[in-house]
C-alpha cells in the first residue's frame, strides 16, 4: 500500500525533531512560573534538550525539568546563593560569559544544532558558538533596566549609583540583542519593546497556557448560572488591585478576590462588604471558581496574562485594562465577543465598563470565550515554535515548510506564526 506523501512528511518531521540537539538557557530555575512552564513544554518536544542557567533550585523545577541534563553558573555556587541572586544585578554580563564558555566546551564534546534562549534577563545575552544559530524566545526585555526602572530603583538609597550601573547594562543588553539570529516574543506588546529596545523584529508566539486541568474539574456553566465577579492575581501594586476594590465598592456586586501578597491587609481595609478574600486556592476550586464566576476582572498591564485565558477556558468573559497583553488575549470584536476592554485605570472607568457588560452580557456566549481560549494551547505554541526552527534551518523539514506558507522574511516585518 502506498504511504501518502505528507504521512512521510511528518514522519521525516518527527524524527528529525527526536534527534535535535538543543541547548536552551534559562535565566534561572528557581520556581515553576510562565517561564518555566516553557521551559516545560520543550523539554517534553525535544527529548535531547540540554539546559543551562544561572540559578539552580533542583527542587524547586518539576521532574521533567529535573530529568533533563542542566549546567549551572559558577555564581550558583556562592554560599547562600538563593537568598539574593536577584541582587547580583551587576555580575549578571560575567554570568552570562560564563554560560557561553560552558556551551562552547558542551558544544565542543556533542555539537548543538541551535541555542534556544527562554529569556526575560540576562539568557538572551549568551553567545552561540560559532556557526550555530540562536533562537530567542523574549519574554520581555529586560525590566528592571528599560521600561520598570523607577519601579524598582527609583527614590532608593543608592539610586545614584544605580543609575549609572542600569545605564551600563543598557548597552550591554542591547549589544546583545545583535547576535540573536531570531526573536520571538510571548506578545505583540512585548514584540513592539523588543524593536523599541533592540531596535530588532520580532515573531510572535503566544506561550502554551495549560486548560486540561480546568476541563477536568469543571464544566463550563452558561451565564444563566453564573452569578458574582472574580478577580485572580498576586496582591501586589502593579497588578491594581485596589483600582477593582474601588469600583466594586461603587458598584455594590459580588465580586471575590483570589491570591495574596503584601497588599493583602491594606486592601482589605478599603473593601466594603461585598468583596470577600479567598486567599489561594486549590486548583480544583479554582477551576470552579472560574466556571460560577459572570467574569472575570483583570486590570494590571501584564506582558502576556495567563489568567484570563484560564478564565476563558472555562466559558468565562473577562473585563480587562486596556493595555499590554489583555489587547491580545480578549476578544471584543462583534459577534465573537470573549470580554470588554476599559481604557482608564480608574474606579470610575472600570465602573462604566462593568455596568456595559451587564447591559449587553448576552453577548459573551461560552463558546466564544472557550474558541478564544485555544489560541493560546499548547498545539499551537509547539506548531509555531517548530516554524521558527525550520526558519533558522534547525529542522531540515523543508517541504512542510513550505506547505506551511510560513514567512521566513523575519527581518523585513513582524510576523505571528500560524
Amino acid at each position: 500500500m502506498a504511504v501518502d506523501t505528507s504521512d512521510r512528511i511528518e514522519q521525516h518531521q518527527a524524527a528529525a525533531q527526536s534527534k535535535l540537539r538543543i541547548a536552551v538557557v534559562h535565566d534561572w530555575l528557581t520556581g515553576m512560573r510562565g517561564g518555566e512552564r516553557v521551559l516545560e513544554v520543550l523539554a517534553a518536544m525535544y527529548p535531547n534538550i540540554e539546559i543551562f542557567t544561572a540559578f539552580l533550585d533542583e527542587e524547586a523545577i518539576s521532574p521533567l525539568i529535573r530529568s533533563k541534563r542542566i549546567e549551572a553558573s559558577s555564581a550558583n555556587s556562592l554560599p547562600g546563593i538563593k537568598g539574593y541572586y536577584r541582587h547580583l544585578l551587576p555580575l549578571y554580563p560575567m554570568i552570562a560569559r560564563d554560560l557561553s564558555r560552558r556551551i562552547r566546551r558542551r558544544h565542543a564534546e556533542q555539537p548543538y544544532d541551535v541555542v534556544v534562549s527562554v529569556s526575560h534577563c540576562l539568557a538572551k545575552n549568551v553567545r552561540a558558538p560559532k556557526g550555530v544559530k540562536h533562537f530567542s524566545y523574549c519574554l520581555t526585555p529586560v525590566r528592571y533596566v528599560w521600561d520598570q526602572y523607577q519601579a524598582y530603583f527609583g527614590g532608593r538609597r543608592f539610586e545614584p549609583l544605580i543609575r549609572q550601573v542600569a545605564k551600563l547594562l543598557r548597552h550591554w543588553d542591547k549589544r546583545g540583542a545583535k547576535h540573536v539570529d531570531l526573536f520571538a516574543g510571548i506578545s505583540c506588546f512585548v514584540g513592539d519593546r523588543i524593536e523599541r529596545y533592540y531596535g530588532r523584529e520580532s515573531l510572535v508566539i503566544y506561550p502554551p497556557v495549560p486548560t486540561e486541568w480546568l476541563k477536568n474539574s469543571a464544566e463550563p456553566k452558561p451565564p444563566s448560572e453564573r452569578s458574582g465577579f472574580v478577580a485572580v492575581n498576586a496582591l501586589v501594586p502593579y497588578k491594581n488591585t485596589h483600582v477593582v476594590i474601588e469600583a466594586f465598592n461603587q458598584l455594590g456586586l459580588d465580586l471575590t478576590i483570589v491570591g495574596d501578597g503584601p497588599e493583602r491587609s491594606r486592601l482589605e481595609a478599603m473593601a466594603g462588604p461585598n468583596i470577600r478574600f479567598a486567599g489561594k486556592l486549590a486548583d480544583e476550586e479554582l477551576a470552579r471558581r472560574y466556571s460560577a464566576s459572570q467574569a472575570m476582572i483583570f486590570a494590571a498591564e501584564e506582558d502576556f496574562g495567563m489568567t484570563p485565558v484560564e478564565m476563558q477556558a472555562c466559558g468565562g468573559p473577562v473585563i480587562a485594562y486596556g493595555k499590554g497583553g489583555a489587547l491580545e488575549t480578549v476578544c471584543i470584536q462583534e459577534g465573537n465577543e470573549s470580554g470588554c476592554l476599559f481604557y482608564e485605570l480608574s474606579a470610575d472607568s472600570l465602573a462604566r465598563c462593568v455596568r456595559q457588560f451587564l447591559d449587553r452580557s448576552g453577548a459573551y456566549t461560552v463558546e466564544n470565550c472557550v474558541r478564544q481560549s485555544e489560541m493560546f494551547s499548547r498545539s499551537r505554541f509547539e506548531s509555531d515554535f517548530e516554524h521558527a526552527l525550520r526558519s533558522l534551518g534547525a529542522i531540515d523539514c523543508a517541504p512542510k515548510f513550505a506547505r506551511a506558507g510560513f514567512s521566513a522574511a523575519v527581518e523585513t516585518k513582524r510576523v505571528s506564526v500560524g
